[in-house]
């Protein structure tokens, strides 16, 4: 038992969480944009890409993570910030002619995105977590293990950043 959950359970919640947070991604990515919105999104993200490197692309989804471990509030922040990466990939496909659907896939298939979505869906979990521990008073519990899956989280961030930026300088 890691927290106030068995590993069984927590497992199965953390792949609920990590294809909730996928399909949301893929309702973002069937944004209805003009042709104008579409180049100001990629523009904005042009603009972000500047640079990268790394650790920028761990430091800022390490953020969001951290922010998806919030109980309650983080579940809702983490799911407007994944939507919203959903609207970038509709602007890419309405400027490429790509659907959609392909390069959300590609996206969440590819080695980075599958550690990126782990890791998005386990700090959910364990957001939601946090309220179920409060509720049966198993809270001590649940924030002994909180380090833990932090670290964890981090991990697998890390390691997908690495793999992204990998991909991006091999194909770009």
């Amino acid at each position: 038992m890691i927290g106030s959950i068995t590993i069984k359970r927590r497992t199965i919640l953390v792949a609920i969480t990590t294809i909730a947070l996928m399909i949301i991604l893929l309702l973002g990515s069937f944004a209805t944009l003009t042709r104008e919105e579409s180049e100001e999104v990629i523009q904005q993200v042009n603009e972000l890409l500047r640079d990268i490197d790394v650790w920028k692309i761990f430091f800022n989804n390490f953020q969001i993570a951290l922010l998806m471990f919030i109980p309650a509030v983080g579940t809702f922040i983490g799911g407007y910030i994944i939507y919203s990466t959903g609207i970038v990939f509709a602007a890419y496909s309405l400027q490429s002619s790509i659907p959609s659907i392909y390069l959300v896939g590609f996206a969440i298939l590819s080695p980075y995105g599958i550690l990126e979505f782990l890791g998005y869906g386990l700090a959910t979990s364990e957001g939601l977590l946090i309220i179920y521990a409060a509720f049966k008073k198993r809270l001590r519990s649940e924030v002994k293990a909180l380090p833990l899956i932090i670290l964890a989280v981090a991990g697998l961030l890390l390691t997908a950043a690495a793999l992204e930026m990998l991909m991006v300088e091999l194909y770009v």
